[in-house]
C-alpha cells in the first residue's frame, strides 16, 4: 500500500508540473521567437542579421536558438496558440520525468515527490515559451545518464544530444559543464590523499575516466559545430558578461539581476530556500561518503542561481543528484508500513490540491504572477488589438515601440512592419537603448527621437513602468493624440486631438481561442473565477483614467465596476472605482 501511495505522490508532483505549463501566452520574447521561425522557414535560410528593425538593419544576430524557433513556429502552425504552449511544456514535462527517475534510483517515492515540486516552485518564473524548456530537459536527462555507467553508448548519446542542444539554446554550455565537473569529480575520487569515503563514492573505472573525457571534448567541440562557428561557440561567454551586467542594455533588465529573495516571487523563494536546505543538510549527512561530482555540481549551480534571478529555475536539477545520493539512503531505511504510506499520502494530497489551485488560477494570483491557466493568449501581456488597429489606419507608418511589444509587432505585422527595438539584447548597440532611455525617463526628449528617426506612430504596453506616463506626455503634445487603448496597449498617432480613442467600447473578454484553445476555456469557465478579465479590465481602466481624465472617468468607473463583479475583493479595481466617482469632474 505505501509503495501505490508513493507512485500517486510522484505523479501527483508531475501533474502538477504539467498544469504549470498550460498557462496563457505571456512572455513577450515568444513573439519574436515565432516571428524569427517563420522568417526562416519563408526564407529557406538560418537568420544571422536582423530583419526586424529600423534601427539595427542587418547588424549580426548570433541566433543560437534557430532550431527552436523553428520548431515553436512548426508547432504553431500544426495546433496554433496551443502548439507553443504544448511544445515547450512538454520539454519541461519530458525534464522533470527524467529529474523524477534520478530521484527515484535513491530515495523513496514521497520524498522524491517533494523534491520535485520544490524544483517546479522554484523554475515557475521560467516556464515560459522560450528555448530553456528544452535546456531543463536537455540538462535533466545528462544528470541522469551522468548517475550511472558511463559506456560507448553513453558517450555517443551526449554527443548527439549535444549537437542539438547547441543549436537551440546557448545554456547548451551547460552540459559542457557537468560532464567537465563529473571528469573533476572521478579524477579527484582516484587521489590516494582524500578520504576513503569520497574515493569509493566517486570511484571510476579507467575506461569510464576515458568516456568522460572523450565525451567533454566532443561535446565541447559541438558548441561551435553551428552556423556561427567560433563565434557562436564563444556566444556564451557574451552572456556572463551581459549577466553580470558589463553591458548597459542589461542594467534594467529584471531577470539578469542578482537574486535576492524579495525580488523573487514566493513560490520561487520559497523553493530556492528549501532546495539549498535539502542541498546542504545532504552534504552533512553524507560528509563521509561524497561523490565530489554531486558536491561539484550542486555547488557550482547554487552559485550560477546566486549570479542571476534567471538561473534560479535550475537550482532544483543542479542540487538533485546531491539531495538524492544524500539523504536517499538515510530515508531509505525508514521502515515501509503505514506510517510511510501516511506520508505519501499526504503528499500526493497536497500537490493535488496545488495543481486544483493552478487550475483556479489561484496559484498564479497568490504568487504575484501575470498569468493564467489556459491554452490562448493574455490579454494584458500581448495586445493584439493594438497591433491590429495599428496595421489598419496607419500600415506604412514607422512606430516608435517598447522593448515588451518589439516582438508582437514583428509577429503580428504582415507585411512585416520594422521596429524600433525588441528583447534581442545582442542585436542592438548601446545608443539604441539610450537614446529609449531618455524618452521613458524625460518624455520631453521624444519630438528629438521623432524627428531622428522619422516616427509616425507609437505603441507601447502601457502596465509596464513609465509607459502610461510617456503615453500622457505624448498625447499633450500638439500633433499628437491617443488613438487607441485596450487591456494591455495604447497607440499614439499624430493627429487634432477632440475624439475618444478607438477600443473603449470594446467588451473584454478571457483571451480564448479556436479548437483546443477554445475548448478548454469553455470547460473550465464553470470552475475557474475571472481573475484574467478583472485584470484586464482594471488595466483599461486605469489607462482610461491617466490618460484621458475627467472626460474619461465614466469610461474608467465602468471598467472598475466590471472587475469588481467578476472578482469582488479587487482591491486596486475599488481604489480605481473611488477614485473616478469622487474626484472632481463626477
Amino acid at each position: 500500500m505505501s509503495e501505490r501511495w508513493g507512485r500517486l505522490a510522484v505523479g501527483a508532483a508531475l501533474l502538477f508540473v504539467a498544469l504549470l505549463q498550460i498557462h496563457r501566452l505571456d512572455d513577450f520574447d515568444t513573439w519574436w521567437h515565432l516571428a524569427a521561425g517563420r522568417h526562416m522557414v519563408e526564407t529557406g535560410q538560418v537568420t544571422r542579421t536582423d530583419p526586424f528593425s529600423y534601427t539595427a538593419p542587418g547588424a549580426p544576430w548570433l541566433n543560437r536558438q534557430w532550431l527552436f524557433e523553428i520548431a515553436l513556429y512548426g508547432s504553431w502552425v500544426v495546433a496554433g496558440l496551443a502548439g507553443p504552449i504544448l511544445l515547450a511544456g512538454s520539454f519541461v514535462l519530458a525534464a522533470w520525468w527524467a529529474l523524477a527517475r534520478l530521484l527515484r534510483r535513491e530515495m523513496p517515492d514521497w520524498a522524491a515527490a517533494v523534491v520535485l515540486a520544490l524544483a517546479a516552485a522554484a523554475a515557475v518564473e521560467r516556464f515560459t515559451v522560450r528555448p530553456e524548456p528544452v535546456s531543463f530537459f536537455l540538462l535533466a536527462t545528462y544528470l541522469l545518464l551522468l548517475h550511472g555507467p558511463v559506456t560507448r553508448a553513453t558517450v555517443m548519446t551526449l554527443v548527439a544530444l549535444q549537437l542539438v542542444w547547441a543549436n537551440a539554446h546557448a545554456l547548451s554550455v551547460l552540459g559542457v559543464v557537468v560532464i567537465a565537473l563529473e571528469v573533476a569529480g572521478a579524477a579527484a575520487g582516484r587521489l590516494p590523499w582524500l578520504p576513503a569515503g569520497w574515493r569509493r563514492a566517486s570511484a571510476r573505472s579507467r575506461e569510464e575516466i576515458r568516456w568522460l573525457a572523450a565525451a567533454l571534448v566532443l561535446t565541447a567541440a559541438c558548441e561551435f559545430a553551428t552556423p556561427f562557428g567560433i563565434e557562436g561557440g564563444l556566444y556564451p561567454l557574451y552572456l556572463m558578461r551581459l549577466i553580470g551586467g558589463e553591458q548597459l542594455l542589461s542594467h534594467t533588465i529584471v531577470e539578469h539581476r542578482e537574486t535576492t529573495l524579495a525580488a523573487l516571487v514566493p513560490p520561487a523563494a520559497t523553493g530556492l530556500v528549501c532546495l539549498i536546505g535539502l542541498a546542504v543538510l545532504a552534504a552533512a549527512v553524507s560528509i563521509r561518503r561524497w561523490r565530489l561530482s554531486h558536491v561539484l555540481t550542486a555547488v557550482s549551480f547554487v552559485y550560477l542561481c546566486a549570479m542571476a534571478r534567471r538561473n534560479v529555475a535550475l537550482v532544483g536539477l543542479g542540487v538533485a543528484p546531491l539531495v538524492a545520493a544524500g539523504l536517499g539512503p538515510a530515508l531509505s531505511r525508514i521502515p515501509q508500513g503505514a506510517w510511510t504510506g501516511g506520508i505519501a499520502a499526504v503528499v500526493a494530497a497536497l500537490l493535488s490540491l496545488q495543481g486544483v489551485r493552478v487550475v483556479r488560477d489561484t496559484f498564479y494570483r497568490e504568487a504575484a504572477l501575470t498569468r493564467s491557466f489556459g491554452l490562448g493568449q493574455s490579454l494584458v501581456m500581448c495586445p493584439s488589438p493594438a497591433i491590429a488597429y495599428l496595421d489598419r489606419v496607419a500600415p506604412g507608418a514607422r512606430v516608435l515601440n517598447d522593448d515588451a511589444l518589439g516582438g508582437l509587432v514583428s509577429w503580428e505585422s504582415r507585411p512585416l512592419r520594422p521596429v524600433f527595438f525588441d528583447g534581442r539584447l545582442q542585436v542592438y548597440p548601446d545608443a539604441i537603448y539610450r537614446q529609449w532611455q531618455a524618452v521613458l525617463d524625460d518624455p520631453r526628449h521624444f519630438p528629438a527621437l521623432a524627428a531622428r528617426w522619422g516616427i509616425e506612430a507609437v505603441v507601447l504596453h502601457h502596465p509596464s513602468r513609465g509607459r502610461l506616463e510617456l503615453a500622457a506626455a505624448i498625447a499633450r503634445l500638439p500633433d499628437w493624440r491617443v488613438a487607441h487603448l485596450d487591456a494591455g496597449g495604447v497607440v499614439l498617432l499624430p493627429g487634432p486631438d477632440g475624439r475618444l480613442p478607438d477600443g473603449l467600447d470594446v467588451p473584454v473578454m478571457a483571451a480564448g481561442a479556436p479548437g483546443l484553445a477554445g475548448w478548454l476555456d469553455r470547460a473550465l469557465d464553470w470552475i475557474r473565477p475571472d481573475f484574467e478579465q478583472a485584470t484586464a479590465l482594471y488595466q483599461r481602466g486605469r489607462a482610461i483614467h491617466f490618460l484621458l481624465g475627467p472626460a474619461g472617468y465614466p469610461m474608467a468607473a465602468a471598467d472598475f465596476a466590471a472587475a469588481l463583479r467578476l472578482v469582488p475583493d479587487h482591491t486596486a479595481a475599488r481604489i480605481g472605482l473611488q477614485a473616478t466617482t469622487t474626484l472632481p469632474g463626477r
